[in-house]
């Protein structure tokens, strides 16, 4: 599906954005063009974003800036809870942290980049996991399943661990009101969610290719699974 796999260890959040290659947000962005929802990202929410992983994965790196509007003092709460559970301990002194990556979709030629959270391989070497660690409002994690789709997070699990080639995709749940419960799933879990979320970045890795050629198709995506908590 994917070759010339590059590691690009030494590179920063802002170098890995620069990088020509089609993100998964890149994906995103281009399924609301073909829908006709554009809306733009909202810079608050990705600077609380980027504040929230570096205060997770790389605490040495964390400070508070001059940005307005973000509450710190809550970021901060949630990163705590984070790196309290003994489960999220084990996961961060074993993994990896915000290691890029680059590939080509042999398909369609189109060049992508990805940074997992987390890459955390067994003692045995046999399994690369990867988890994304994900702010949420969901009052419970019922609810926080059925953002999976909504969000694309399926489309993301699926697009990593083709590229990696991983075994297993966890999102941990981060609620960020009280009392601040923090939820694994593990999306490789649920029969034909990653074979779904392969379908959507397919789809949109064409178009793309597409779009470049300066050549056009119809658009649709595959109809949603039903998610059980």
């Amino acid at each position: 599906m994917f070759h010339a796999l590059i590691h690009r260890p030494a590179l920063t959040q802002a170098q890995h954005r620069a990088l020509p290659q089609v993100s998964n947000t890149d994906l995103s962005i281009l399924k609301q063009e073909l829908l006709g929802q554009l809306r733009r990202l909202n810079p608050l929410a990705l600077a609380y974003g980027s504040h929230f992983h570096a205060a997770v994965l790389e605490p040495a790196t964390y400070a508070r800036t001059e940005e307005r509007g973000i509450k710190w003092a809550d970021l901060e709460t949630l990163a705590r809870q984070v790196r309290r559970q003994r489960y999220c301990r084990d996961l961060l002194y074993r993994g990896q942290a915000e290691q890029s990556y680059t590939s080509t979709h042999i398909a369609t030629g189109v060049g992508v980049k990805l940074r997992p959270d987390l890459l955390v391989r067994s003692r045995a070497g046999r399994q690369l996991t990867l988890i994304d660690f994900k702010t949420t409002s969901s009052p419970d994690c019922a609810h926080f399943l059925t953002t999976v789709e909504k969000y694309d997070y399926d489309r993301q699990a699926a697009l990593y661990l083709d590229v990696l080639g991983a075994t297993r995709f966890l999102i941990i749940g981060v609620q960020k009101k009280v009392p601040h419960e923090v939820w694994r799933v593990e999306l490789t879990a649920t029969p034909g969610l990653i074979e779904q979320g392969r379908k959507k970045y397919s789809t949109l890795l064409r178009h793309h290719a597409r779009q470049a050629a300066g050549l056009s198709i119809p658009f649709s995506m595959p109809a949603p699974l039903a998610l059980a908590a």
